[in-house]
C-alpha cells in the first residue's frame, strides 16, 4: 500500500480530514384533514327516495313482461300458389320474418333508449307521469313513434301535455306533418331550454 492510503486507514476518522457534512433528514409529518361529517337524511327523504326506486324497477319490470308477452305479428306474404315453387315461397317467406325481426330489434333499442331519457325527465319534472302520461292526451301513433325517437322525447311530451290544444291540433294532421310538427316542437324547445 502507498504511504498516504495506509495513513488514511490507520488514522481515526475525527483525525482524517473530511470535507463534507452529513445531510440531516427532514421528516414531514401529513397535516389530518378532519373527514367529513356524513350526511344525513330524514325519513321522509329516504321514504322519497326509496319509492322513486321501487316506481322506477316497477315501471321497468312491466316494460320488460310487456314486451315478452306480445305475440309477433303475422307475416303479410301472398298465397304460397303465387310462388314459382315451394323453395321460393319458402325463401320469401325467411326473408319477412328476418325483416320483421330486425325491424321489432330496433324498435325495442329505439324504447330502451327513450325510457332511459323518461328517467331523467322524471328527475327533472316532479308531475312527468300526471302531465306527459295523461290518458285524456291526444297522442297518435305517429307522434308517439316521432317522440320516441326524439332525443328529447320526453321534453316534447312533457311539452304536449302541458299545452293539450297543440297536442290536439297535431294529431288531427297527416302522419307525416305530425312528424314535422313534432320536430318544429323539439327545435323549439331546443332554442329555449327551461
Amino acid at each position: 500500500m502507498s504511504e498516504e492510503l495506509q495513513a488514511a486507514v490507520e488514522t481515526p476518522a475525527s483525525e482524517s480530514e473530511v470535507t463534507a457534512t452529513p445531510e440531516t433528514e427532514v421528516i414531514e409529518t401529513p397535516v389530518e384533514t378532519p373527514a367529513p361529517a356524513p350526511k344525513t337524511f330524514t325519513q321522509e327523504e329516504l321514504d322519497a327516495a326509496i319509492g322513486k326506486r321501487l316506481a322506477r324497477e316497477q315501471r321497468k319490470w312491466e316494460r320488460e313482461h310487456q314486451t315478452v308477452a306480445a305475440p309477433p305479428p303475422p307475416v303479410d306474404l301472398p298465397p304460397a300458389e303465387q310462388f314459382e315453387s315451394v323453395e321460393a315461397y319458402a325463401e320469401a317467406l325467411a326473408q319477412k320474418k328476418l325483416e320483421q325481426r330486425e325491424q321489432a330489434r330496433q324498435q325495442s333499442e329505439i324504447l330502451e333508449s327513450y325510457h332511459e331519457r323518461e328517467e331523467e325527465a322524471r328527475g327533472k319534472y316532479d308531475d312527468f307521469d300526471q302531465v306527459a302520461c295523461n290518458p285524456n292526451l291526444r297522442i297518435t301513433t305517429a307522434m308517439a313513434q316521432t317522440i320516441q325517437a326524439s332525443d328529447s322525447g320526453p321534453d316534447v311530451a312533457y311539452y304536449l301535455g302541458t299545452n293539450p290544444k297543440e297536442a290536439d291540433r297535431i294529431s288531427k294532421l297527416p302522419p307525416l306533418v305530425q312528424a314535422k310538427e313534432i320536430g318544429k316542437i323539439e327545435a323549439k324547445l331546443a332554442s329555449d331550454p327551461r
